[in-house]
C-alpha cells in the first residue's frame, strides 16, 4: 500500500507540474514604429512675455496629420512653451491624443527643447484604445516650424502591446 500512495503523490505532482508548464503564458510584443505628423496651430492659448525677455505659451492647441507604419490618423495636442526671445532657446511640454482610423487612440505627454525653428525631444504614451488598448508607447521625435503656425515632425520609438 506505501508504494501505491508514492506513485499517487508523484503523479499528482508530475501532473501538476506539467499543467504550470502547459498553461499559455502571455506573450509580450514590441514593435518599432516611425510617423510624420504635420500640424497647425489651432488656439494660441495664453502668452505673454515676463520681464526677463521669456515668452509664456501656455495650452498652445495644434492638430493635424499623421502618417506611418502605425497607420493614418489625426493628432491633437495642447503645448506649454517657454522661449527666451533674445536667444530662441526654450522647453517644452505637451499633452498629446492620436487617433487612428479604424484602430484606436493612443494618448501621453512630451517633453523636449527648441531652438527655433527646430525642436526635439521624447515622447510617452500609456492611455490607448482599440488595437492599443493596455499598450504603452515611447519614442524620441524632431520638428522644424516653417512658420510659426506649422510644424512638420517626425518620429521614431517603440510601441510595447500586452
Amino acid at each position: 500500500m506505501k508504494m501505491d500512495k508514492k506513485v499517487l503523490m508523484s503523479t499528482i505532482v508530475l501532473l501538476t507540474l506539467s499543467m504550470m508548464v502547459l498553461s499559455p503564458v502571455k506573450a509580450i510584443a514590441k514593435e518599432t514604429y516611425t510617423m510624420q505628423m504635420e500640424l497647425e496651430q489651432v488656439d494660441p492659448g495664453i502668452q505673454w512675455v515676463s520681464e526677463e525677455g521669456i515668452l509664456h505659451m501656455r495650452d498652445f492647441h495644434w492638430k493635424g496629420t499623421v502618417e506611418g507604419t502605425l497607420g493614418t490618423g489625426t493628432y491633437e495636442g495642447w503645448v506649454n512653451v517657454n522661449v527666451n526671445l533674445a536667444t530662441r532657446e526654450g522647453t517644452l511640454s505637451e499633452k498629446w491624443v492620436i487617433t487612428f482610423t479604424s484602430r484606436g487612440t493612443i494618448a501621453g505627454s512630451s517633453r523636449g527643447k527648441l531652438t527655433m525653428p527646430f525642436v526635439s525631444g521624447t515622447s510617452a504614451g500609456t492611455a490607448g484604445t482599440g488595437d492599443f488598448e493596455g499598450a504603452k508607447i515611447i519614442g524620441c521625435w524632431e520638428g522644424i516650424h516653417p512658420s510659426p503656425t506649422e510644424i512638420v515632425v517626425y518620429m521614431k520609438g517603440t510601441i510595447i502591446y500586452p
